[in-house]
């Protein structure tokens, strides 16, 4: 009966610490992220197990590339093969198991002692063991700390997504806009060729001036440097699209973007009532500051109760004494004659205050970016428009009459040349105004879809640390 009382506790404080074992799952939190990036961008993504080798593109995404790209498409592959995305994944398991070890109770310590007396008398021998009984009731508090903190990370996971596809969306806007410019420059390479032809043969039948032929061969040439400009910063935005969509090898450089041009603006004005409420009420960032707001009311909640007992020891100990062994009780009690986690609750408190500060800043900066995008939206689209409409055609006549009026030799070749210069500095205006309208529009889906766009400045995101602990006692 005398061992009883200790194997009695041994066998208690292992089935406390069995019965809060729990798996961890590394892909936990996934399916709900893959819901709110589905229910808010009708996008799939997908979770593929960790590998070192660099695999080929997914028969997914070569099919999509099979027939030119659209801007859909360019999304879909970015979410669905990226590497950066994939990499971040791991959050969820990092935070699943945070919380996984905030639901544990602290292991059980056994401790053994030996004495050699040195008369040679018996072997003095003593075992205990024992646990922080408290922890049982602090486990939950934690656990309820961890739990929001893991939904705040599904949320900012969610918000990383988000920014891939808009920044795929965008970076597809651009290459558009480049490759339009391409086509742009090799028509003025095309055009200012076949006038400086014209000019040497004017100059060979003496009908122009040395001057007026080395000012014409200048604008050949300065087209040609303009044109290789407009091909390098093709090449480059066509690789920071292959970088964000994960492609290499021979699939990087088979794709073509369909439509090859950027759409005209829509005439039909886009649909922006409501929208700052509807930023608001759709806001991804914005859920995600509340959960840490929830987190930081539950560390409060955990620091005044743990505040003047953080561990409470129970455990039993068996002396032998000669041939009987003798077994009892243990019991440590901290006392809080300094620490009584007065610091870590007004660290709590703060951490708090700070948090729904910054949702209150967020929600006016959402606001106000909401505000913003209407008005590059109806700016930029306005401008497009009018370039289209007014002045592309208004330069196209201008330039036909100074064309006219040259070959009946009432205007000179350096105005010709200017009024051309002109028509070209509207087509690339053009092309920059409807860029900025299309980058304003995705800037508005993304808002839509509840995230701030990553041009923004990045909100200040708190961080609550954990509660620190007394270390568990090793028994004498």
């Amino acid at each position: 009966m005398k061992h009883l009382t200790l194997c009695y506790i041994m066998v208690v404080t292992t089935a406390l610490g069995g019965c809060t074992a729990v798996a961890v799952d590394p892909n936990a939190g996934f399916p709900q992220v893959s819901h709110l990036v589905t229910e808010r961008i009708g996008k799939e993504i997908t979770l593929a197990p960790g590998t070192e080798e660099a695999s080929p593109p997914l028969e997914a995404v070569k099919v999509r590339l099979k027939d030119g790209l659209s801007e859909n498409e360019a999304i879909e592959i970015a979410l669905l093969n990226s590497r950066d995305l994939q990499a971040l994944y791991t959050k969820l398991g990092i935070a699943q198991a945070d919380l996984v070890q905030a639901s544990l109770l602290h292991n059980p310590v056994v401790d053994a002692l030996s004495g050699f007396p040195a008369d040679g008398g018996p072997v003095d021998l003593s075992f205990g063991v024992a646990t922080d009984f408290i922890d049982v009731l602090y486990t939950p508090l934690r656990k309820r700390v961890a739990a929001a903190k893991f939904e705040e990370t599904k949320l900012r996971v969610t918000a990383e997504v988000l920014d891939v596809a808009w920044r795929t969306q965008t970076a597809f806007y651009r290459h558009q806009a480049n490759e339009q410019m391409v086509e742009m420059r090799r028509q003025v390479v095309a055009s200012t060729a076949a006038s400086f032809d014209l000019a040497q043969r004017m100059r060979e039948a003496g009908n122009m001036r040395e001057l007026d032929l080395a000012s014409e061969q200048a604008l050949a040439e300065e087209a040609k440097l303009d044109l290789r400009l407009a091909e390098v910063t093709a090449g480059e935005s066509r690789e920071a699209l292959n970088a964000l969509m994960g492609l290499w090898g021979e699939e990087s450089q088979t794709w073509t973007a369909i439509p090859v041009r950027l759409p005209e603006p829509p005439r039909e004005p886009v649909d922006m009532a409501n929208l700052e409420a509807r930023a608001i009420d759709s806001s991804v960032d914005l859920a995600a500051a509340e959960q840490l707001i929830v987190a930081a009311e539950e560390n409060i909640r955990l620091d005044r109760t743990s505040g003047f007992f953080p561990e409470v020891i129970l455990g039993g100990k068996g002396e032998r004494d000669g041939p009987e062994w003798q077994p009892g009780p243990r019991f440590l009690l901290p006392l809080p004659l300094f620490d009584r986690g007065q610091a870590r609750i007004a660290r709590a408190e703060a951490e708090l205050r700070q948090a729904r500060e910054l949702r209150a800043a967020l929600a006016v900066r959402i606001r106000a970016v909401a505000r913003r995008t209407r008005a590059r939206i109806d700016g930029h689209g306005e401008r497009a428009l009018y370039y289209r409409d007014v002045l592309l055609p208004l330069f196209a006549r201008i330039l036909q009459e100074a064309r006219l009026q040259y070959t009946a030799m009432q205007l000179g070749p350096l105005e010709l040349f200017r009024t051309r210069e002109q028509q070209i500095t509207m087509a690339v205006r053009y092309l920059d105004a409807l860029r900025e309208y299309w980058m304003a529009r995705a800037d508005l889906a993304l808002l839509l879809a509840g995230r701030l766009p990553p041009t923004e400045p990045t909100p200040v995101t708190p961080t609550l640390e954990q509660v620190p602990r007394f270390p568990f006692p090793t028994l004498q």
